[in-house]
């Protein structure tokens, strides 16, 4: 039975008493001054009843009123007896009890969130939090020396971010939120920037990886292959020219000794052409972009491949488009990819077609090149655009292949803020997507 039913049962039984005993006065007694007599002694003890009911009635309440005021302050308190009202006695344990689970609680959540902070201030890379707002609610110490700010959680992230390429980013990132990564210089410091975004809580984790000596690294090792490459060209193409100098003059066997000493010679020249290459491109990332027409393209490949293709017996396909009429690009550079990529085709297609497309969408330029020659294993397919990596060692040393070729390609492809993907299997033929923006600028 609940407390409010108890005492409203309590209440209707004195009022039933009163009832009745009025009603036997009236009854029993005919004189009105004993009735008024009557009706003022029971009116008096009713009034007092009434009075020390409800005192030991909202006492104990207000004292759980101040119990629970002392709660919300995180104040100590101790168990109250508060009379014969159990009920109440009963809440004031469970208060208790509440309070012990939330003090318990609470040192606990201090305790992780301590040693939170000390796992994240080890980190050697600056991090922070920062919520939909812009607020930035979690960091660490690396991220307050890099931004020179002593405390920068609470604060707004452009209150206290003052580097300008730092700001930008993280500022994209805010008025957009998404996944992302990106390579960033703060004072002369080189920063992989890398943003995560939680669609559940709205948090995004930001992160700066200091790549400076990695980037140093880099370019000490493209200078030395610029370098090499350029002091071996030299010496190389002198050891050609003698090499077909002395071709007239030798017979017999020393005729199949000098072809030997050819090929491998004219194999170094290609990789060491390569080389350069693929260096001139990482250290001038510029473009020289200019309007190439469409029909040009297509006559100046079929002239290169035309005769190539007829001599294996393969069927050579351009398909330019008729709507586009003319583009925007580097033009050296993209008949570098073309050539390339032609040439890999007649190389690597026994029998069949090779078909080359230009079309266009709204924003971007598609190239496609198709071949129905031995394909590429899916296990091969994630690497091959890496510099040196041949699917077949002994096919590429028969073609003459350096394994720089693709390389380039897609180096060429990236300058031009385009993306290259390539479909095939085993035995199947392959087929390489180029899309890049027609808005190129250089």
């Amino acid at each position: 039975m609940n407390l409010t039913k108890k005492y409203f049962i309590r209440i209707f039984i004195i009022l039933l008493i009163y009832t009745i005993t009025l009603a036997l006065i009236f009854y029993f007694f005919a004189s009105t001054w004993v009735l008024i007599l009557f009706s003022t002694i029971l009116f008096l003890i009713l009034t007092l009843s009434l009075y020390f009911f409800l005192q030991n009635t909202f006492k104990p309440l207000a004292e759980l009123d101040d119990l629970l005021k002392k709660l919300l302050k995180k104040e100590n308190f101790s168990f109250l007896n508060l009379n014969k009202f159990h009920n109440f006695n009963n809440i004031s344990r469970n208060l208790e009890e509440i309070d012990y689970l939330l003090k318990k609680y609470e040192s606990k959540l201090s305790s992780h969130k301590e040693g939170f902070y000390n796992v994240i201030d080890t980190i050697n890379e600056a991090m922070w939090m920062q919520d939909s707002k812009g607020v930035i609610t979690v960091c660490n110490r690396k991220f307050s020396d890099l931004i020179k700010t002593a405390e920068p959680a609470g604060e707004y992230f452009w209150n206290v971010i003052q580097n300008y390429n730092l700001y930008q980013f993280v500022d994209a990132i805010f008025q957009k939120p998404q996944n992302y990564l990106k390579e960033i210089e703060i004072e002369k410091s080189h920063y992989l920037c890398s943003a995560s975004y939680s669609k559940v809580s709205g948090m995004i984790v930001f992160i700066l990886y200091n790549v400076t000596e990695i980037k140093k690294l880099e370019m000490l090792k493209k200078d030395f292959v610029l370098n090499i490459s350029h002091e071996l060209r030299t010496p190389l193409t002198s050891i050609k020219g003698f090499l077909e100098t002395l071709e007239p003059e030798l017979k017999g066997e020393q005729v199949q000794y000098l072809t030997i000493i050819k090929r491998n010679t004219d194999r170094l020249i290609r990789i060491v052409q390569d080389l350069l290459t693929l260096s001139q491109l990482e250290h001038d990332q510029s473009l020289e972009i200019e309007t190439i027409q469409t029909e040009d393209i297509c006559k100046q490949l079929q002239t290169i491949f035309e005769p190539k293709t007829r001599e294996k017996g393969i069927e050579l396909i351009l398909l330019c488009s008729t709507e586009l009429k003319k583009f925007k690009a580097d033009k050296f550079k993209l008949e570098q990819v073309f050539i390339n990529l032609l040439d890999n085709a007649v190389k690597y297609t026994e029998a069949g077609k090779i078909s080359f497309k230009i079309s266009h969408t709204p924003t971007a330029l598609i190239f496609e090149i198709s071949d129905t020659g031995i394909g590429i294993p899916q296990e091969h397919q994630e690497r091959i655009f890496e510099r040196f990596y041949v699917v077949n060692k002994s096919r590429a040393r028969k073609y003459g292949s350096t394994g720089l070729g693709l390389s380039i390609v897609k180096h060429i492809v990236n300058l031009h803020g385009g993306k290259i993907t390539l479909k095939s299997s085993s035995g199947s033929g392959t087929t390489i997507h180029i899309s890049i923006p027609r808005d190129i600028h250089e």
